[in-house]
């Protein structure tokens, strides 16, 4: 296994490691939620055209919900391209105050951003059971 934290290392470089990780993950869960997103409602759409005995207000608000969620997703992507960005200012820091800064408010953005992905997890179940009960398994 390879060794994320070496022994040399200070609090801060660790600090930041763990912080351009948390990063990284993020970007990534951002474009997936795009593509699942778009993957969804074209399942949808397409198992609509099958079946005409989908009651309109249950497909209606599937799609307000993936609506909704697109719409959240680009703020969230609008929000983390500006917090990546100014997390850049880390590295500029030379003493403790000012990196305190940079990760107290790289804990605020976490909450906020890991509650998107919660909030979209639940979202995904939502369609998930409607789809388990529509196409019976």
């Amino acid at each position: 296994m390879r060794d994320i934290i070496l022994q040399h290392q200070q609090p801060e470089e660790i600090h930041k490691k763990f912080m351009q990780n948390d990063l990284k993950r993020w970007k990534d869960e951002i474009e997936i939620i795009n593509v699942e997103m778009i993957f969804y409602r074209n399942l949808i759409n397409a198992h609509l055209k099958e079946v005409t005995t989908w009651n309109t207000a249950d497909y209606k608000n599937l799609f307000s919900g993936i609506a909704d969620v697109q719409n959240s997703n680009k703020r969230f992507q609008k929000s983390f391209l500006e917090f990546s960005n100014k997390l850049e200012g880390i590295n500029e820091c030379d003493d403790l105050q000012c990196e305190t800064y940079f990760l107290n408010d790289h804990a605020d953005f976490k909450a906020e951003i890991e509650k998107h992905f919660t909030n979209y997890k639940n979202f995904k179940k939502t369609i998930f059971s409607y789809l388990r009960t529509k196409y019976n398994y």
